[in-house]
């Protein structure tokens, strides 16, 4: 039966089997399948398959000091995922109804492209409020992504500036959608990313 190795933490946790290697602890699936990760935890974006303890330890020894710095760094913080998206005929009318000077005929992309950016400026000065840790969209990305390491006390603070972003935007044509806590992974990908 193969070990699925589930993720990383600084400490073994009491309802999963573990191994540890260095200072830090690979969290596997237990007999009964998954449990839920400790929230110190740094979650795979895919449970990982190994066919013997030796693999995970190697697994493990390979990625020890890049993922204990990162969960030291990440101590008491949550991740926080958001997505900008874009409907762009609805965002070209709703740029069309407002600048008299974007003739109906005349191509919106430059105008919308401009508005992304700049909303994603404001994301953005509304993470670095709270934020101890980001990974930030590619140029470019539909939808652009972020994910966030916030401090457990600021999440809510965080959660609630983003939610009125997002109501600001209502119809606009451009739409924020934050991510439940605990349900992204994009900081696993970027730490695990080339190791």
């Amino acid at each position: 039966m193969p070990l699925l190795l589930l993720g990383v933490g600084l400490q073994k946790a009491p309802q999963l089997p573990a191994v540890r290697v260095g200072r830090v602890s690979g969290l596997l699936a237990g007999w009964r399948g998954a449990a839920s990760l400790p929230p110190s935890a740094l979650r795979l974006p895919e449970p990982l398959g190994f066919t013997s303890l030796q693999e995970v330890r190697a697994w493990l020894v390979a990625r020890e000091p890049r993922l204990a710095t990162a969960l030291r760094a990440l101590s008491g913080c949550r991740e926080v995922g958001l997505e900008l998206h874009e409907d762009a005929p609805r965002h070209a009318a709703w740029l069309r109804q407002r600048d008299k000077g974007l003739a109906s005929e005349a191509p919106a992309d430059p105008a919308r492209a401009a508005r992304r950016l700049f909303i994603g400026q404001r994301v953005e000065t509304i993470l670095s409020s709270e934020a101890r840790a980001a990974v930030r969209p590619a140029p470019g990305a539909e939808p652009a992504t972020w994910s966030v390491a916030v401090p457990k006390a600021a999440v809510e603070r965080l959660r609630a500036a983003l939610e009125l972003e997002a109501h600001r935007l209502a119809g606009t044509g451009l739409s924020l959608r934050v991510s439940p806590p605990g349900k992204t992974n994009g900081l696993a990908r970027a730490i695990l990313q080339d190791a």
